[in-house]
């Protein structure tokens, strides 16, 4: 709650829920969820947990647990004795009467908040973008869930590829939750449901990708402090913010995107602009190349050819700010 928390007491809703377990500090649910916490089991992990499993009251295993989860946890054994202790919380606490009350107010948020927002447009971009598609896609609000965004893919049996994108709110109202307005909740949704088109094709090249660690090292300390260790989350957030700042423009115009690609750069994501040329040329060259997967041995040998001079630019942006 110190890093990720709302700022100051948090909303109405959010409130209400922590008085609601406020008799609960002591469960073995609440113990274990902060040992997962402390062991790095935190950030996507949770949520990612959760969309495995089926509904309360049960939360059956319903899609099992990938190799990922079971890294993160520590082992089968940490999920299931969670998910068990989590079942055991939801009944003593009749949690589900709780939110079957609070439904109509939430399907007030959840209406207000979605207003005008155009999936469709999101979909198709990202679909034609980057040669693939998902077979569903969702939305899910999170109003006592702070700050920004988060993404999972989960294979659902008989379902096929399914595309989650969590809305946390935005931690600074203290009346009903606010997730922001309808450019700001399509742009984040180019970049949390964009994570299910880059990160498997990173992920298939994942020895090319920790080669380029020296491009990595210069941000390495500002990558760690917003959760981005190592090379492979570094490129999968740099390659796939390009992306979405070509979408930006596309969709939003070129005012909105240079104002976006300065606050990347602002915040250790270097390469940007250089991802975007190599991007550009992916788009002018579909013929060559069918899909992104198809492209990214291109992407990934660019970035090694041009190491000494992208290292240039690390250096520029230090001076520049020194300068200042």
């Amino acid at each position: 709650m110190n890093i990720r928390g709302p700022r100051g007491i948090g909303n109405e809703y959010f409130r209400e829920l922590k008085n609601f377990f406020a008799d609960y500090k002591d469960h073995q649910a609440i113990k274990l969820a902060e040992e997962l916490t402390q062991k790095g089991f935190s950030y996507d992990a949770p949520p990612n947990f959760i969309l495995n499993l089926g509904p309360l009251p049960n939360l059956e295993p319903v899609n099992g647990y990938s190799d990922y989860l079971l890294k993160r946890a520590g082992g089968y054994e940490n999920l299931e004795t969670f998910r068990k202790e989590l079942v055991k919380l939801a009944a003593e606490s009749k949690f589900i009467d709780f939110f079957q009350k609070k439904r109509p107010y939430l399907d007030e948020i959840l209406k207000s908040s979605a207003k005008d927002f155009e999936a469709m447009k999101i979909i198709t971009w990202l679909q034609e973008f980057f040669g693939s598609r998902g077979d569903r896609y969702h939305l899910i609000f999170a109003p006592a869930f702070f700050r920004g965004g988060g993404a999972a893919t989960i294979e659902v049996k008989d379902v096929g590829k399914v595309i989650y994108q969590i809305i946390r709110e935005k931690g600074v109202s203290i009346k009903e939750p606010v997730f922001g307005g309808k450019t700001e909740l399509e742009q984040l949704s180019l970049h949390e449901w964009g994570h299910s088109f880059v990160n498997p094709a990173l992920e298939q090249h994942r020895s090319q990708v920790d080669a380029l660690k020296d491009l990595y090292i210069p941000v390495m300390d500002k990558m760690k402090k917003i959760a981005y260790s190592g090379p492979k989350t570094f490129f999968i957030e740099q390659v796939l913010r390009a992306a979405v700042l070509i979408a930006v423009e596309d969709l939003y115009g070129k005012a909105e995107a240079h104002k976006n690609l300065a606050y990347e750069q602002s915040i250790g994501f270097y390469l940007t602009e250089f991802t975007m040329e190599q991007l550009r040329y992916y788009r002018q060259n579909r013929e060559k190349y069918p899909s992104f997967n198809d492209f990214i041995p291109y992407l990934l040998d660019s970035y090694e050819q041009n190491a000494k001079d992208l290292l240039l630019l690390i250096c520029e942006s230090v001076l520049a700010l020194n300068s200042k």
